[in-house]
């Protein structure tokens, strides 16, 4: 099956993206694309951002990555990924 959104990442999650180590990256790509594979699904909880967009926060095991669907141009854009402290 073709995936029809792409993901679409923040510069800060660029960042943590490249300064993981490989198996965290490659984590975070399959959290991406499970992501990207359903971009209808709802987080665990949502908030708003400073200009009052309301984005999904879902955890994923040790991430929290926080997204919203552009539905218009078929992306999901990732604006923020943490790693819960251990």
């Amino acid at each position: 099956m073709r995936r029809v959104y792409t993901c679409v990442v923040d510069e800060s999650v660029l960042r943590l993206f490249t300064s993981c180590r490989t198996g965290d990256r490659d984590e975070l790509l399959r959290i991406f694309s499970r992501l990207g594979d359903n971009p209808f699904q709802k987080g665990d909880y949502t908030q708003k951002t400073a200009s009052l967009r309301e984005v999904q926060v879902k955890r994923f095991g040790k991430w929290f990555v926080t997204f919203w669907p552009d539905h218009g141009e078929c992306e999901l854009r990732i604006v923020e990924v943490k790693r819960l402290v251990t």
